[in-house]
């Protein structure tokens, strides 16, 4: 047993708990304590695959949780990454600075989650970020997160082409899409600086940080179970380097992330009470939303093999410049609720800036799916999305894929593009991880699909996707969409904040955990809905709300 007067335990190291471990720190009287199972990663000592400012680290293998799955539609389970390293996602995600919309915020509010309407958030967007680009009552200055755009004269020629393209369809250009709120196209916002990512941990956790007295950081330490004293938290039981230990504490707030915070809760008893108690668990807390209400973002991508004139200067880094936000107009939908880019490269290598990819997205989604313990192992998550379940996401990433197939035909853009193609995703991500290897063998084949076209079509033909085909043919645009759409990393739900009366509601505006004693959840599982944006910047957000609300007095 490890006694330690704890006056914080902080369980997960990701984008949330960076941010709590230094707002709660920052009074020196409370003892804070941040647990991690995967490794540090001290400032400055950052693998170069996380400090830059392409996503290259969402290739590496022991970045990530081992043997996690997810069923993405009934029958169809696939691997899913879930980071597992001190900044947890922050580290391995594409770097969008996107914020949502304010009706996401007010439509919260109004399910019950009191304070945390569009008004009431807004001031903690301003505090994390420090915008490069723009000033004013919606834009922070001197937060820890900067946030940048690449601006119309700097787009490279697909992705110009791209937005040329939804420039004649009608949509109107905005200077800034966290501020203009309507249908559009604008420049991508980033959370990086030129020359480098800055995730969670670089930004709060900085040496300074790091030298508080009354900051403990526990890294390779896996939270197994809660401990409980009656209807109170006391604890944890973890696993260090293979052998159980118990911490005590007197609060406890779960960051696990909206897939590993419910399965903690539920391996600690606080879940659906009939589930639990027939898989033969003590009841803590009969909480039956706990693991429901799982969201995501479904996304199809279409990956373009470039002419040499369309590719991306290799100086340039980034792979977003530029993003669309528009109403699908299908009944039943917000306005706002889908998202459409283009990324000019790829990948880091020489094949990756000559392959480009047509993205969309429905980003107010309604399937929901489920964070279960698994029947077969329970100290693993049984996650299954349901992808497309609700009538209204799959009509809407059809017609949203029929759009990126008319922008892929538009003649600009075909004048930039050459074949069409699903890449095969094990080749791909063998080819992106960093080595001289794959450096060599990227450049290798770019060079020889440049120089010999044949070879390339046949080397593309089992993934090549026909966009006259598709348009023409509903039918074969369904299927094509059935079979390649997939959960994007952004994952939410699981623990819904809402009024603590309401059933499916598993904390309350506080964060506090209904029915348990000193015991909270903060990051992206609170969501009672899902966000119009990449879900880091608003995770950002709920964290630096919540640790204004956590009690500051024992």
């Amino acid at each position: 047993m490890i006694e330690r007067d704890i006056d914080v335990l902080i369980v997960g190291a990701g984008t949330a708990g960076c941010v709590l471990a230094d707002r709660l720190s920052e009074n020196a009287r409370r003892r804070v304590m941040l647990i991690e199972a995967g490794p540090d990663l001290p400032p400055g000592e950052e693998p170069a695959s996380i400090r830059d400012s392409f996503p290259i680290s969402v290739v590496v293998p022991h970045y990530f949780w081992p043997g996690l799955t997810a069923e993405v539609r009934p029958g169809d389970r696939r691997p899913y990454q879930q980071a597992r390293l001190m900044g947890g996602g922050s580290n391995i995600m594409g770097m969008m600075a996107l914020r949502g919309l304010p009706s996401d915020y007010d439509e919260w509010r109004a399910q019950g989650a009191l304070g945390w309407g569009w008004d009431d958030v807004l001031p903690y967007f301003r505090r994390l970020e420090r915008d490069l680009d723009y000033s004013g009552d919606l834009h922070g200055s001197d937060g820890p997160i900067p946030v940048r755009r690449h601006h119309a004269g700097s787009w490279p020629p697909f992705a110009r082409a791209v937005a040329d393209a939804v420039i004649r369809r009608g949509y109107p250009c905005l200077a800034d899409g966290n501020a203009e709120f309507g249908d559009g196209l604008f420049p991508t916002p980033m959370s990086n600086l030129p020359e480098r990512r800055v995730s969670a941990s670089m930004a709060y956790l900085d040496p300074a940080v790091r030298d508080r007295a009354n900051l403990e950081i526990l890294c390779g330490t896996e939270v197994l179970r809660l401990l409980f004293e009656g209807g109170r938290v006391t604890g944890v039981q973890v696993d260090r380097d293979g052998e159980l230990r118990t911490i005590r504490a007197r609060q406890v707030v779960l960051s696990a992330g909206a897939i590993h915070s419910p399965a903690l809760l539920l391996r600690s008893g606080i879940g659906p009470g009939a589930d639990l108690a027939r898989a033969g668990m003590a009841v803590t807390a009969d909480r039956v939303g706990v693991g429901a209400n799982l969201m995501n973002h479904p996304a199809v991508y279409i990956a373009s093999y470039l002419r040499r004139d369309a590719r991306q200067p290799a100086h340039q880094r980034a792979w977003s410049q530029n993003s669309l936000r528009y109403s699908s107009g299908v009944d039943g939908c917000p306005r706002q609720d889908m998202f459409l880019f283009a990324f000019n490269k790829t990948s880091w290598h020489a094949m990756g800036r000559a392959v480009g990819s047509l993205n969309v997205a429905v980003y107010k989604s309604f399937s929901r799916g489920h964070v279960r313990l698994s029947p077969r192992e329970a100290s693993r998550p049984d996650v299954a999305f349901n992808l497309l379940s609700d009538e209204r996401d799959r009509r809407r990433m059809i017609a949203g894929t029929r759009l990126a197939l008319e922008l892929l035909q538009d003649e600009g853009v075909r004048r930039r593009r050459l074949e069409s193609f699903l890449p095969k995703g094990y080749t791909a991500q063998r080819l992106a991880r960093p080595g001289i290897g794959s450096r060599l063998a990227a450049a290798g084949i770019a060079g020889l699909f440049d120089l010999i076209a044949p070879l390339r079509k046949a080397m593309l033909a089992d993934g090549r996707v026909d966009p006259d085909h598709l348009l023409a043919d509903d039918a074969a645009l369904e299927r094509f969409v059935i079979g390649n759409a997939f959960p994007m990393g952004h994952v939410a739900g699981t623990c819904a904040m809402g009024d603590a009366q309401a059933p499916a509601a598993v904390v309350d505006s506080q964060c506090r955990v209904i029915g348990v004693d000193g015991l909270f959840v903060v990051d992206a599982s609170i969501m009672p809905t899902m966000v119009s944006a990449n879900t880091h910047i608003p995770t950002l957000m709920i964290a630096e709300r919540a640790a204004d609300l956590i009690p500051n007095h024992f």
